[in-house]
């Protein structure tokens, strides 16, 4: 039963293979940007650019500046870090068209001129991005130190608002003077690979005492407990408070003391499923469902 389960396995991995080829093999070259010097020994990477570019005009590349200043000539300048990735990395080129945002507004248009540092981008169109009421906080207890990044990734393409850093009794890692930097960074390329012009906001870390202090009667706070006696079906997700927030434990679990602290600022223990989830994964679950609850999805 085993050979036969790895063998049909192989077909199907083998097949799909197959197919990638052939579709890549076929890809016309009248998609996109054609470039002249397609020639039977380069057509293959010629192919992989025409590809990119196309996929490019469909969904726009991302770039994070300080400020939007665009000129009187309707010109924006990207340079910086930012500017190096689409030069070198991605090798964005004239006619190719991008996006700009400063984390709130954001402009989009055609590549103008590319230099050696440094592009400009001829603004084509130009947008606001629109805060969506109630705000969602994840209080994220501060995982392992490997655990980080995809935990701020994924709550980055959910669609979070605002992280809190939170300093659990039983977290293992402790928050550094570059943490603030880092999770900053890994937030910003999430955004990026997601195409979210808004960055998530990221205070500085804080206690459980410091977080109970900013809660207000204008908040719902929840707190996800694998011990919650209310399943998440049954739990009525308020839509006239200003933020939605939303607490997420470290790897061992909150404490009886910090459920004790939660309740007393009116926490609603919630329960997810009768599967445990890593501190990394939880936050990410419980956007997803709220946020379907709330008709966002």
């Amino acid at each position: 039963m085993l050979l036969l389960l790895l063998s049909y396995t192989a077909i199907f991995i083998s097949s799909n293979i197959h197919q990638s080829v052939l579709a890549f093999h076929n890809l016309p070259n009248h998609i996109s940007y054609i470039d002249s010097r397609c020639d039977s020994h380069n057509r293959y990477s010629c192919k992989s650019n025409n590809m990119r570019r196309y996929l490019n005009s469909a969904v726009k590349s991302l770039f994070f500046v300080d400020k939007l200043s665009i000129g009187a000539d309707g010109i924006q300048l990207l340079e910086g870090v930012e500017a190096n990735h689409a030069i070198r990395v991605m090798r964005l080129t004239v006619g190719e068209e991008i996006k700009l945002s400063d984390g709130s507004k954001w402009i989009s248009g055609p590549i103008q001129k590319v230099q050696k540092n440094s592009l400009t981008v001829s603004v084509r169109d130009r947008g606001h991005s629109v805060k969506l009421s109630p705000e969602l906080t994840v209080i994220q207890a501060i995982t392992k130190s490997d655990r980080n990044k995809e935990m701020l990734e994924l709550l980055t393409v959910a669609g979070v608002d605002a992280i809190i850093p939170w300093q659990a009794e039983r977290s293992i890692s402790r928050w550094q003077e570059d943490s603030l930097d880092k999770w900053k960074s890994s937030v910003k390329e999430a955004a990026k690979q997601s195409r979210r012009s808004t960055l998530p906001l990221i205070s500085n870390m804080m206690t459980t005492h410091e977080l109970l202090s900013i809660v207000t009667t204008r908040d719902a706070l929840f707190v996800l407990h694998e011990k919650a006696s209310v399943p998440f079906s049954e739990v009525i997700i308020p839509t006239d408070r200003s933020k939605l927030l939303i607490v997420i434990g470290p790897e061992g679990g909150l404490s009886d003391n910090e459920m004790s602290l939660f309740a007393s600022a009116g926490a609603t223990p919630i329960k997810l499923g009768p599967l445990i989830l890593r501190s990394a994964h939880a936050g990410f679950a419980a956007l997803v469902a709220i946020q379907t609850k709330l008709g966002r999805y």
